[in-house]
């Protein structure tokens, strides 16, 4: 009876009832749960708001994950789909969303073998989709999850409860936003807004990747202040929430637009702590590192950020364009670009592409190779055009923001850029002791003559002179490549341009 009643009013239960649920379900016996997957998770669940037993809530959702893995094949339809979704939700909220990859495949694949006699009783199906999607999302199946709650939000043309279908909507807007995909996110914001869904759902738990994408969309538009509005309106537990890292990353967007990157890394240092072990765990060190290496950038502190990466880094295209970016802070344009390289034939969310492509433009324009430099930007143009960011370009430091936007507009990109007050939201490193003029002027002589020898010649100086000379600047300047030395000169005007 006890199950029955869960599967039919699983998330009215859980709408502030918690208080009440947990003295009754706490007087189950443990055999008993063992056999009940669904009662040990909503136990579980309603520990999580809880000051001074949170903790519990692990006890419960292992119970979860045990039960469900039980006799998984002695079930209809309908309790395969709640079991297996029941097991991946509880691998998610136990901080392992990887473990449950394959009971939420297995989840979705019974949810679509349900009869369509059967589906109404679940009367809010198009949630068990959304539970689902959302592990494969954390779990890194990206498409999988996308195509989950898309399965979840069409359900609700024939759900008993169509609202219950706002979740997936939700979920679809604010992945492609941060995916960097915005006319899709802007057609789902769009439809968010409109009388089928309530300002309730918007603001609530379920509605936090729509407030994710009101905040990026906003934020495209370098409008700090429409994107600080609508993550204030958010209501949530910043203790409890398990978006939270999602908002710490938009949230620090915002301050950096700001301009205020020292409050957002105390702010994502406070946030971490509020979540306990989970907030200094391994996984979420290398989620947020991006973040607080590009933190540590807007304040004029690249070594700072390469400390981060270094330490947190997880082995990805996206901690390969962190790397990129910092060693562009860093005037070493030759390993930025060998991070850019090294991610070549990997498959990048729009977003990605655009701060790969932004990056590599910079790192072009600063070694002046024409040719190349001219086809990445136009690349970059007709990525930005096609999906209508501009983010890409703010986290360009600041003389490369510059040459950047010069460039598209030369390359015929100025549409892309007109009416939107574009800029960049990181500092440009001026540290270092300074050039003599002989330095510079053999490291400038290097820009149109190839070897030592006949550098030497030009200048009518030795051979071990202009080695002496050319050893000074990389120390200087804290590079080890005569590539990175002329780079690191030019983003400081030590020269004029030859274009």
């Amino acid at each position: 009876m006890a199950t029955s009643i869960v599967r039919t009013e699983w998330f009215n239960l859980l709408n502030g009832n918690e208080e009440n649920l947990r003295p009754l379900l706490s007087r189950i016996p443990a055999h008993e749960l063992r056999s009940r997957p669904l009662l040990a998770l909503l136990l579980g669940l309603c520990y999580i708001s809880t000051d001074f037993q949170r903790l519990l809530k692990t006890r419960y959702f292992m119970i979860a994950v045990r039960s469900a893995q039980e006799n998984p094949t002695d079930h209809a339809a309908i309790d395969l789909a709640l079991i297996r979704a029941t097991e991946a939700t509880a691998y998610r909220l136990l901080g392992s969303p990887e473990l449950g990859l394959a009971p939420a495949r297995h989840a979705v694949r019974a949810l679509e073998s349900i009869a369509l006699e059967d589906r109404s009783k679940i009367p809010h199906l198009p949630r068990v989709y959304c539970q689902a999607g959302i592990t494969l999302y954390y779990g890194g199946d990206v498409d999988a999850a996308l195509e989950t709650f898309g399965m979840g939000l069409a359900e609700m043309a024939v759900a008993a409860q169509p609202a219950s279908a706002f979740g997936n909507l939700s979920m679809l807007a604010g992945i492609h936003a941060l995916e960097g995909r915005l006319p899709e996110a802007k057609s789902h914001v769009k439809y968010a807004r409109t009388a089928v869904w309530s300002s309730e759902q918007r603001n609530s738990y379920t509605g936090t990747f729509y407030g994710v994408a009101e905040v990026i969309l906003a934020l495209e538009k370098f409008d700090a202040a429409s994107a600080r509005g609508r993550l204030n309106a958010m209501a949530h537990d910043r203790r409890t929430i398990e978006h939270w890292t999602a908002i710490a990353r938009v949230e620090a967007l915002i301050h950096l637009m700001e301009g205020t990157p020292g409050r957002a890394l105390a702010k994502i240092d406070t946030f971490s702590e509020l979540r306990g072990p989970e907030g200094r765990s391994r996984a979420v060190r290398a989620d947020l590192s991006g973040t607080r290496a590009l933190l540590q950038l807007a304040l004029g502190n690249p070594l700072a950020a390469e400390a981060i990466l270094r330490d947190d880094l997880a082995e990805s295209p996206r901690g390969r364009i962190n790397q990129a970016r910092v060693e562009l802070c860093l005037d070493r344009t030759g390993s930025a670009l060998t991070a850019l390289r090294s991610i070549t034939n990997a498959h990048l969310p729009a977003r990605l592409a655009a701060e790969a492509a932004a990056l590599e433009a910079a790192v072009m324009l600063r070694i002046s190779a024409k040719p190349r430099a001219l086809g990445i930007i136009d690349h970059l143009g007709e990525l930005l055009r096609s999906t209508q960011m501009l983010l890409p370009l703010a986290l360009l430091p600041a003389h490369d923001h510059s040459r950047v936007v010069t460039a598209l507009r030369k390359a015929g990109y100025a549409e892309v850029l007109d009416g939107s007050p574009v800029r960049s939201v990181l500092t440009t490193s001026t540290t270092g002791t300074p050039l003599t003029q002989r330095e510079l002027t053999v490291l400038e002589t290097f820009r149109t003559v190839p070897t030592v020898t006949e550098v030497a010649a030009r200048l009518s100086v030795s051979s071990n002179t202009v080695k002496s000379h050319l050893r000074s600047v990389y120390r200087k300047f804290g590079v080890s490549k005569r590539e990175d030395a002329i780079a690191v000169a030019i983003s400081r005007h030590l020269f004029v341009d030859p274009d």
